[in-house]
């Protein structure tokens, strides 16, 4: 009580009775107060991670140093099985930024709003609006779970071990179910693991031990990817060992403000050693001896 209140009680008979509910409701309010801040920070902090008010978070990573690093780590999270993950290391806002698709009809002059490559409808909306936006984005991450899901069969057949199945699947033709035997063979395939949580991450191929021909002609190739990209490309070939069996991870990727990231599936060594797209660069190691 101040000093006021002193004197006040001085000149009384007794003491004025004190208000009920003064202490409770002021702590009442401090407990708001405070429960309005805390919310208030939390809505902050989310609208900052999600990219704004309706916005998702960012589906690219902050990219990387090097290309190789990029591929290394796309490795590492396909044996964590973590798709988010895998993802992050693919271009993705920075791809529907910096992909121009008037290149790309230059490179490819051909156009069917149906047709679909690796999973990924082959358009990109032009016009400005979050729609389009989230439209490109999720065609994009249709594309990456095609890929590895490609890779993951490619590794499944191996395992499996069924001729007739991998050469099917190989030659791009159907796998006919004439019984319940070759039912029960493809279901008995699908429930086949790839084997990716035990994978050895191995070095990568040296291109400059590679014929000056192919050298030549990788120049080339760079040169239009580049301009459909819209940034600096690089082809990273990585070793790897999936149950006992050697395999080489093809992969090109796209620089962009100084950082790397995954561009496509499969690259320009896979190309020139007649590798089919459907494995989506993941490829037995022998074809690549015929390089050096």
């Amino acid at each position: 009580m101040d000093s006021n209140g002193i004197n006040a009680a001085a000149g009384a008979s007794g003491p004025e009775p004190r208000k009920k509910g003064t202490g409770r409701f002021l702590f009442l309010m401090i407990g708001l107060v405070i429960g309005v801040c805390v919310t208030a920070v939390i809505v902050l902090v989310l609208t900052q991670l999600r990219g704004g008010p309706g916005k998702a978070a960012k589906l690219e990573g902050r990219g990387y140093d090097t290309p190789e690093e990029a591929v290394f780590t796309y490795a590492q999270y396909l044996k964590t099985g973590d798709f988010d993950g895998i993802v992050s290391t693919f271009a993705m806002e920075s791809y529907e930024k910096n992909y121009s698709v008037k290149e790309h009809y230059d490179r490819a002059p051909t156009f069917s709003p149906a047709y679909v490559t690796g999973g990924q409808l082959a358009v990109l909306f032009g016009f400005e609006s979050e729609l389009a936006e989230s439209i490109n984005l999720e065609n994009r991450r249709a594309y990456i779970a095609a890929g590895v899901m490609r890779q993951s069969i490619i590794a499944m057949l191996e395992r499996f071990g069924d001729e007739e199945l991998s050469r099917n699947y190989m030659d791009g033709l159907m796998y006919k179910i004439s019984d319940d035997e070759e039912r029960d063979t493809v279901l008995d395939f699908l429930n086949t693991s790839p084997g990716f949580d035990g994978m050895l991450i191995g070095g990568y191929l040296d291109a400059s031990e590679f014929d000056n021909t192919y050298l030549t002609g990788l120049n080339i190739h760079n040169k239009g990817k580049e301009k459909e990209w819209g940034g600096d490309m690089e082809n990273v070939c990585m070793e790897l060992e999936i149950d006992g069996e050697d395999y080489v991870l093809c992969m090109t990727c796209v620089c962009y403000d100084g950082k790397w990231y995954i561009a496509e599936f499969g690259n320009y060594y896979s190309l020139i050693c007649n590798i089919s797209p459907i494995v989506s660069g993941l490829c037995p190691a022998a074809p690549f001896d015929g390089l050096k």
